[in-house]
């Protein structure tokens, strides 16, 4: 063989080894952010999933499925027929009829851990969580590009979840694509797909939240087929029936933004005022507003820190000054108060569209955005830069709160283990250090309900008292004091238990913009005609403000 005919073997030789080591799935453990390359079809690339994930995923699946049966279980009929009608029928006729491959997708991924399609959709319809989000464009950003600044608040799992970014190759005819979350997250918590549209999914309790009769996952199909805003609004709009209400913030790489509020059966377009947003998990929309069931004092405040993080940069934002926002706590006195950089953020991620390029944070909870993040580009030019850990991570700064977060979630994990006396011991190891990190009125509600499941009742009603008082946040007052009227009526101190029920009510008419709390008014208005004694206590162990 002549010597050019040899060298042109070789290098093409080369270029096929390259290239199929290239399309390989793989995974990548980037300090606690884990990275899959998924190539194929849907219900290859779920298989793929499974395989790279192994133990990761199995013990994330087997919690969220007990999770879900919990939940369903204790949801009266209308869990029951959602649990055995609703899935079975749906994981059975899905596939037929779903162009975003979601059941294709689960499908790969029970076929790995070897169980029914319908127990893995189970297992992530246990989920639920909160975000705060800011997009911005043209006069509010450095170079007149978009730009989405994204926290996803919610627990880890006690450590089970870690943050996944998974880079879908699909071979079915949609775009690539990037996708965040952790493993069994199902959706994309934040996406950028290879044309430049990047999307960001914030959840939205409505009535009905779900729907699982033929419906649409534009969730999913909006990154997979969408290269633009506007086509992803149009998108979204002839979705018809869509299987779970959403705020879905958007920008894309011409410097479009725009959010789209749906629920399975209505969607509205928010378009700001100005070249900016702030969002976290209430409606916008005088459209929508109606259908709200969960206004939280949270989620106010958290899209009011967000908007007053970026407001402070307005002209000058870049992806590196989003970074900084992201750990933005000011004004928050306490880390288990609502704020941008709270230690329930498992997915810090920064998306510029315009350079086809998403950064994610490489730590987990609870300091998920005080950490480096790396890109993920689909720019063939140029390799973006990593942006450094927060110097309050190397200097320490952080330590003594992660050591009060970690006895606390302690608690709660001994608490969830029916390990009652233990938790109770944890509860009055952190309280009685002191701590300064974290506001002990709510604290409180999590050392209440222990007792209250020890039979406790005299110890959790004395303990809510903190947590009843007027220097309590707004939503920590008002579960204290329906608890207390509950308490007070299994101690027979009905008139005490009436005083509590007044104030309580009293409590919530003060903000009627805050809907989240229908279920403890109608619980104080029931108290006020007779005892309450045999309903459960409003509160839970997390409430408390740290991650689970």
């Amino acid at each position: 063989m002549k010597r050019w005919r040899l060298a042109l073997f070789i290098i093409v030789f080369l270029l096929l080894i390259g290239s199929a080591y290239a399309e390989q799935p793989r995974r990548e453990d980037i300090g606690d952010l884990i990275v899959l390359h998924l190539y194929g079809t849907y219900h290859e690339m779920g298989k793929q999933q499974a395989e790279l994930l192994g133990p990761d995923l199995r013990r994330v699946y087997e919690m969220q499925l007990e999770d879900f049966t919990q939940l369903a279980s204790g949801a009266g009929f209308g869990g029951r027929f959602f649990n055995y009608i609703m899935i079975p029928l749906y994981s059975a006729v899905a596939p037929f009829g779903d162009d975003s491959h979601f059941q294709d997708e689960i499908g790969g991924i029970a076929s790995v851990l070897r169980v029914p399609r319908r127990n893995v959709m189970r297992a992530l319809f246990s989920l639920a969580g909160g975000s705060t989000v800011f997009a911005a464009t043209r006069s509010a950003t450095a170079d007149g590009q978009s730009l989405i600044g994204r926290n996803v608040d919610w627990g880890d799992a006690y450590g089970l979840r870690r943050p996944v970014v998974a880079i879908y190759h699909p071979t079915e005819g949609d775009l690539d694509y990037i996708f965040t979350g952790w493993p069994l997250v199902g959706l994309p918590t934040v996406g950028l797909n290879e044309a430049g549209l990047a999307v960001s999914l914030n959840f939205f309790v409505s009535e009905p939240r779900v729907s699982l009769f033929f419906p649409a996952w534009p969730h999913r199909s909006v990154l997979q087929k969408a290269k633009t805003v506007e086509e992803a609004i149009q998108l979204i709009a002839a979705s018809g029936r869509r299987g779970l209400s959403a705020f879905y913030v958007m920008a894309d790489a011409t410097g479009d933004i725009a959010m789209v509020e749906w629920t399975p059966t209505r969607f509205a377009v928010y378009r700001p005022d100005e070249d900016w947003f702030g969002q976290a998990n209430h409606a916008r929309t005088q459209k929508m507003i109606p259908y709200d069931r969960y206004r939280h004092p949270d989620s106010f405040q958290r899209r009011a820190a967000m908007e007053a993080a970026v407001r402070r940069h307005l002209g000058n934002l870049t992806p590196e000054l989003a970074v900084e926002i992201l750990r933005d706590r000011t004004g928050a006195a306490f880390a288990n108060e609502p704020s941008v950089g709270n230690p329930n953020v498992i997915n810090p991620v920064v998306v510029h569209p315009s350079s086809l390029t998403l950064w994610h944070s490489t730590v987990m909870q609870p300091h998920a955005p005080y950490g480096s993040y790396v890109p993920f580009t689909f720019f063939k030019k140029s390799v973006p830069p990593t942006f450094p850990a927060s110097e309050l991570l190397t200097t320490g700064a952080l330590d003594q709160e992660r050591k009060e977060i970690q006895t606390a979630r302690s608690a709660l994990k001994l608490h969830r283990e029916e390990k009652f006396q233990e938790a109770r011991k944890t509860w009055i190891h952190l309280l009685d250090s002191n701590p300064g990190a974290l506001n002990t009125r709510r604290l409180a509600l999590g050392y209440a309900s222990t007792l209250a499941s020890l039979n406790d009742t005299k110890g959790a009603y004395a303990a809510l008292e903190t947590a009843a008082d007027k220097q309590a946040p707004f939503d920590v007052r008002g579960l204290a004091l329906v608890a207390r009227g509950i308490l007070a009526d299994r101690l027979g101190l009905r008139g005490e238990a009436i005083r509590h029920y007044h104030a309580a009510l009293e409590h919530f008419q003060s903000q009627p913009d805050f809907t989240a709390f229908a279920s403890e008014m109608k619980t104080a208005r029931r108290g006020l005609e007779k005892s309450q004694a045999k309903i459960p206590l409003p509160i839970s162990p997390y409430d408390v403000g740290v991650p689970q």
